[in-house]
C-alpha cells in the first residue's frame, strides 16, 4: 500500500489540536503559539461544543504505536508523520483560477462524494496498481477549492471525472497539477473513432469556455501539426460512421441554420462578438451528439461549426486554439464523408498558416484542399479552393501557378452552382474581383490590382463590412504604390475602410489597417497624412495592441 503520497485522509479524531505526529510537528494554529499552555488530547464531553477540525499542512495524527494497528491505520499514521493528507491537499494550496468548477461538474453528473472516490480507488487499482485509499472528505475538500498535491492523483481523479462528464476534463482545467503538467495535446490528435473526437470536441469547447490559459497564452501553434490530420484525410484512413442510425430530420439542419445566422453576424460584426455563444452552441451540441446515435448528417453540420469556431479564434489571435478547433473539424468531415467539408477545412488551415508567415506550409495545405475535394466539389466550393491556392501561389512568389488558379476560379465561378453547400452560397464575383486583386498586390502589380479591387468595390454586398474594409485597405496602398503616389486617392479609400471596420471587431482587418497606416506615415510632412493619423488612431492602435502570437 502507497503510504507516504497516497494516504487515507485523516478523520475528525485522529486530528485533535495538539497532539503532535511522530515527526514531532505540531499543528500551526494560534493555540500553538510558543508559551501556550499544553490542550488536552482527550474528546470532548458528551454536550460540549464540538472542537472544528484543523485544516494545516503540518497537522498530524496520533502514530500507531501498538503491534495490532491495522495496514490502513499505519498508512495514515504513515502520511501523517510525513504532514500531508491523502493528497497533499491543504488550505493554502486553493487555485482561484477555477473555482467551484470541480464541484460543479461533479454536481451536473449526480455523483457523491463516496461514489466518486471509490470509483477513483477503482481506477487506481486498475490502472496504477496500487490502493489509494481515498475518502469521501478528500473529494469534499476538492469541491471547496483544495487540490491534490500529489501530481497521480490529480491525473486520476481528473481522469474518472473525464468518463463521468462524457469528455475530457485534464487536471490544469480543474487548478490541478497533474503528470503530463507541461504537455498540453488536447485537440492536436485524430481520434480513431468517431465518439472519441466529439468527446475531445466537447472537452475543447468546454475549456475554451472557462478561458482555462494554455490555450490562450502558454501554447504555441505549429504549423507541422496540421502534418497527421492532413495526412489522414488524404489517405483515407479516419474511420467513417457506419451502421448508425437515421438521421434526427432536425438535428443537422438546425446546427446548419445556427451557424449560418453565426456566419452573417461574423460577416458584419468581427469575431469577438459573437465567439462566446458559437462557442457555448457547439459545447452544448456536441455533448448531445456523445449521447446520441452517430449519423452523417448531424457530423456533418458539427463539422461546419467547429470550422467556424476555428476561423472566429484565429480572427481573435487565439492560433492555438484555433488549430485545435480546425484539427476536429477535420476529423468530423472525414467521420461523416463530407469532402466538401473537407476542402474547406484544409483551405482554413492553409490561410491560418499564411497569416502567421508559415508560407510554404500554406501552399502544401492549399494543394491537399484541391486534391482532397476540387473534384467531387460543386463549383461554388471549387473556387473558394481556388482562391485560398490562388493566395499561397502568389505569397511564395510563384506568379505563373497563381495566374492559372485565378484562371480556373474564374472558369468554375461562371458555371451553375449546382448543389452548393449553404456555407459556399455567399462566394460571388465580387470575392473573385477581390481575391485577384490582393494576389496582384502580392505578386507586385499594384496597377492590375488596384482595378480589381475598383471592381470589387461595386460588385460586394453591404453586408460583408470585413472583406470590404479589407479590399479599401488593399486598395488605398494601391495608389501608394503608383509610379507617382496618390495619397489623396489613398487616404479617402482609407477612410472608407475605417469607416467599413467601425462596427467590425476583427484582428484580420486591424492588421490590415496598421499596414497601410504605416504606409501614409511615410508622408507625415503632408497635412492630409497628419489629419489622418489623428483621425483614425483608436482603430489603428487597436492593431498594435494584439498579444504576440507564439509559433512553433
Amino acid at each position: 500500500m502507497v503510504t507516504d503520497e497516497l494516504t487515507a485522509k485523516a478523520s475528525p479524531e485522529q486530528r485533535r489540536p495538539g497532539n503532535p505526529g511522530r515527526s514531532g510537528r505540531t499543528s500551526t494554529g494560534p493555540e500553538k503559539q510558543a508559551g501556550a499552555p499544553r490542550q488536552s488530547a482527550t474528546r470532548p464531553a458528551a454536550g460540549a461544543p464540538r472542537q472544528p477540525a484543523v485544516r494545516s499542512t503540518t497537522a498530524t495524527t496520533k502514530a500507531a504505536t501498538t503491534t495490532g494497528t491495522s495496514a490502513a491505520g499505519t498508512a495514515a499514521a504513515g502520511a501523517s508523520a510525513a504532514g500531508t493528507t491523502a493528497t497533499g491537499a491543504t488550505a493554502t494550496d486553493r487555485d482561484p483560477a477555477a473555482p467551484g468548477l470541480f464541484a460543479r461538474l461533479l454536481a451536473e453528473a449526480g455523483i457523491s462524494d463516496t461514489r466518486f472516490a471509490r470509483q477513483v480507488n477503482n481506477r487506481a487499482r486498475t490502472q496504477r496498481r496500487v490502493e489509494l485509499g481515498l475518502a469521501r472528505t478528500t473529494v469534499g475538500h476538492w469541491r471547496r477549492g483544495m487540490k491534490p498535491r500529489d501530481p497521480m492523483v490529480a491525473e486520476l481523479a481528473a481522469a474518472e471525472l473525464s468518463a463521468v462528464v462524457g469528455y475530457p476534463v485534464p487536471p490544469a482545467d480543474l487548478g490541478w497539477r497533474g503528470e503530463g503538467y507541461e504537455r498540453d495535446d488536447l485537440g492536436l490528435a485524430v481520434a480513431d473513432l468517431p465518439d472519441d473526437t466529439l468527446r475531445t470536441l466537447a472537452g475543447l469547447s468546454g475549456r475554451d469556455m472557462r478561458r482555462r490559459d494554455v490555450l490562450h497564452d502558454g501554447a504555441a501553434f505549429a504549423a507541422t501539426a496540421f502534418a497527421d490530420p492532413v495526412l489522414s484525410s488524404l489517405t483515407g484512413v479516419i474511420s467513417r460512421i457506419t451502421g448508425g442510425t437515421p438521421a434526427s430530420p432536425s438535428g443537422g439542419a438546425m446546427i446548419r441554420d445556427m451557424t449560418a445566422t453565426f456566419r452573417r453576424l461574423d460577416a458584419r460584426f468581427g469575431s469577438s462578438e459573437i465567439r462566446p455563444q458559437v462557442v457555448a452552441f457547439l459545447h452544448d451540441r456536441t455533448r448531445a451528439a456523445v449521447d446520441g446515435p452517430a449519423d452523417t448528417d448531424t457530423f456533418s453540420a458539427l463539422a461546419e461549426l467547429a470550422q467556424l469556431s476555428g476561423w472566429l479564434a484565429q480572427d481573435c489571435n487565439r492560433h492555438a486554439l484555433a488549430q485545435r478547433y480546425y484539427i476536429q473539424a477535420l476529423s468530423l468531415a472525414e467521420h461523416a464523408e463530407d469532402v466538401m467539408m473537407a476542402g474547406r477545412v484544409l483551405s482554413a488551415m492553409s490561410d491560418q498558416a499564411a497569416a502567421l508567415g508559415h508560407h510554404r506550409h500554406s501552399l502544401a495545405l492549399a494543394r491537399a484542399a484541391i486534391d482532397r475535394a476540387a473534384r467531387q466539389s460543386a463549383p461554388p466550393v471549387q473556387a473558394m479552393l481556388q482562391d485560398r491556392l490562388a493566395w499561397a501561389l502568389a505569397r511564395n512568389g510563384d506568379e505563373s501557378g497563381c495566374m492559372r488558379a485565378l484562371a480556373e476560379m474564374e472558369r468554375v465561378i461562371s458555371r451553375e452552382p449546382g448543389e452548393a453547400p449553404s456555407w459556399a452560397g455567399h462566394y460571388n464575383s465580387g470575392d473573385v474581383a477581390e481575391c485577384q486583386g490582393h494576389c496582384f498586390m502580392l505578386l507586385g502589380k499594384s496597377a492590375v490590382a488596384e482595378q480589381r479591387l475598383l471592381e470589387a468595390r461595386y460588385l460586394q454586398g453591404e453586408a460583408r463590412a470585413r472583406s470590404r474594409a479589407y479590399a479599401e485597405a488593399d486598395l488605398a496602398l494601391s495608389y501608394l504604390r503608383r509610379p507617382r503616389p496618390d495619397l489623396e486617392a489613398a487616404i479617402e479609400a482609407g477612410y472608407q475602410a475605417v469607416e467599413l471596420a467601425g462596427s467590425v471587431s476583427s484582428t484580420r482587418i486591424t492588421n490590415k489597417l496598421t499596414e497601410l497606416d504605416e504606409a501614409i506615415a511615410g508622408f507625415s510632412k503632408v497635412v492630409a497624412a497628419r489629419e489622418w493619423r489623428n483621425r483614425v488612431s483608436d482603430v489603428v492602435d487597436r492593431g498594435r495592441e494584439q498579444p504576440r502570437v507564439t509559433t512553433g
